[in-house]
């Protein structure tokens, strides 16, 4: 598995001034997607799949690695953002791809953008504050977070700049990825795929954890879209061992978008889905599957 630079980076300022930072991989003339990163990610997440047949577009979001914060909570400005950066970098449409607290984010996108969204697909994605009462790993520290909102975020840039300092988020990043290993397929060197994953979460909280309040705030309320909204052919997919985001999550977007196609993967869990399954979401987003 190998681990592609991006080919391009881009800094673009949206019409209120605000500034979106997002990494271009893959071949200029392959088919675009947008590829819209998970909780405490940033935009170098997708090298994590190694090389796609896509022209992949991943923006940091709202907050995190070199994006400036939305100054209202809302995922459907962000689905507006979207439509200004396909703009700046002359892309009339392209598929979707939202990976875990990204899935909102991207299912905003196709909302507002209609017809400029050829395909969306939902990666082991976050639901709704309803489905958000579901036990679950970090589904379940969200809601924490967000009850006891001040204190934590209070609290989660010192102890983030301490982790650093003494080299400790990559243990607690191993720890966090140790119930995954047995499910990567036997060609993912998985040592180097946990690097990978600590540079883009480094990069992510490099300037602070406003990408991650910004989250805890979007996704634990009501939210200002609908999946009623979204006209495309959706693939929602998820892991059936899923510790972090639990499959009744899937089962609420399937149930509630208009297209979608959902393929619950028997043997695959958080991480572990998104990586196993890169070329078949590429396929997908390349409208070939």
């Amino acid at each position: 598995m190998t681990a592609p630079a991006p080919r391009a980076q881009h800094r673009i300022r949206l019409p209120d001034g605000r500034r979106l930072v997002c990494a271009e991989f893959g071949h200029p003339d392959d088919p675009p997607a947008l590829y819209l990163h998970g909780f405490l990610g940033s935009r170098l997440e997708p090298r994590i799949a190694g090389e796609l047949p896509l022209r992949l577009i991943a923006p940091d979001r709202p907050g995190y690695g070199a994006s400036e914060p939305m100054p209202t909570k809302s995922l459907r400005r962000f689905g507006a953002d979207m439509g200004f950066l396909l703009d700046a970098l002359g892309v009339p449409a392209a598929a979707v791809v939202g990976v875990s607290a990204g899935g909102p984010y991207a299912l905003a996108t196709a909302a507002v953008l209609g017809p400029r969204v050829r395909r969306l697909a939902l990666v082991c994605a976050v639901a709704n504050k309803k489905v958000l009462r579901s036990e679950g790993g970090a589904v379940r520290l969200m809601r924490l977070a967000r009850r006891h909102g001040r204190f934590a975020l209070g609290l989660a840039p010192v102890l983030l700049r301490n982790l650093r300092l003494h080299g400790l988020d990559e243990a607690v990043l191993r720890l966090i990825l140790a119930p995954e290993r047995p499910l990567f397929r036997p060609e993912i060197d998985v040592e180097r795929l946990e690097r990978l994953v600590l540079v883009s979460v480094r990069e992510g909280t490099r300037r602070g954890i406003a990408g991650a309040e910004m989250d805890l705030e979007n996704l634990t309320r009501r939210w200002d879209v609908s999946p009623r909204e979204v006209a495309c052919p959706t693939l929602v997919l998820h892991g059936a061992l899923d510790r972090v985001v639990p499959v009744a999550h899937a089962h609420w977007y399937a149930s509630r978008l208009v297209d979608a196609r959902l393929e619950i993967v028997p043997d695959a869990g958080h991480i572990s889905l998104a990586v196993n399954e890169a070329q078949r979401i590429a396929a997908y987003a390349r409208g070939e599957a």
